[in-house]
């Protein structure tokens, strides 16, 4: 990881758009040429973030996934920023709309074949050792050549191996929980995901 210098970084900050703060600060800046930095903060000094900061396990995690040939963002840097600290990374954001935004905007939507797209693509994940805890219709992307793919990829492990029964089913759980997000889809597209029947 580079440092970066309190300089470099206001000049980028100069012309941000801020995508996401809380009340530490600044998360994620949108810069002028259409890249985003992402800051990840040390949340105690007696942490394994000190030893691998977020922001090298979100490049290491996107190195993985294109091996794999998943769509995801793609790295051109990180760094580290020490007032105040933050490791950081600089990428090209994956191009397309959350599967929230489409719910959230598109009437139009043909959920069932989107859906069983989904479906198809979350077993492909487990098929290939990607186990995401994170996992919900926030973070997965339909690309505009139909592809789905994933990003805020901090949180997630690429195993090398496909993952086990139980593995899969508390990652689907965790998908089908955010119940404000399935509650915006259709009876016949939740049937898709036969957990539903299960949870609780």
């Amino acid at each position: 990881m580079q440092v970066l210098s309190e300089e470099q970084f206001h000049s980028w900050r100069t012309d941000a758009r801020v995508l996401e703060k809380d009340r530490y600060g600044e998360k994620v800046l949108l810069l002028s040429d259409g890249t985003i930095l992402k800051l990840f903060r040390r949340k105690s000094w007696f942490s394994k973030t000190l030893i691998f900061p977020p922001a090298k396990r979100f490049a290491d995690n996107a190195a993985a996934l294109q091996r794999l040939q998943i769509p995801c963002p793609q790295v051109i840097a990180t760094y580290k920023l020490f007032n105040p600290y933050r490791s950081v990374v600089h990428y090209h954001p994956l191009a397309g709309e959350t599967l929230r935004g489409l719910l959230k905007t598109e009437q139009s939507l043909e959920q069932m074949q989107l859906f069983a797209q989904l479906a198809e693509f979350i077993t492909s994940l487990h098929d290939k050792g990607v186990y995401f805890r994170s996992l919900h219709l926030g973070n997965i992307v339909l690309t505009p050549d139909g592809q789905l793919g994933l990003i805020d990829i901090s949180d997630l492990r690429c195993l090398g191996r496909p993952l086990s029964r139980s593995m899969r089913d508390r990652n689907y759980r965790h998908l089908l929980r955010y119940q404000q997000d399935w509650s915006l889809v259709s009876e016949q597209a939740r049937a898709i995901f036969p957990l539903f029947s299960s949870r609780g």
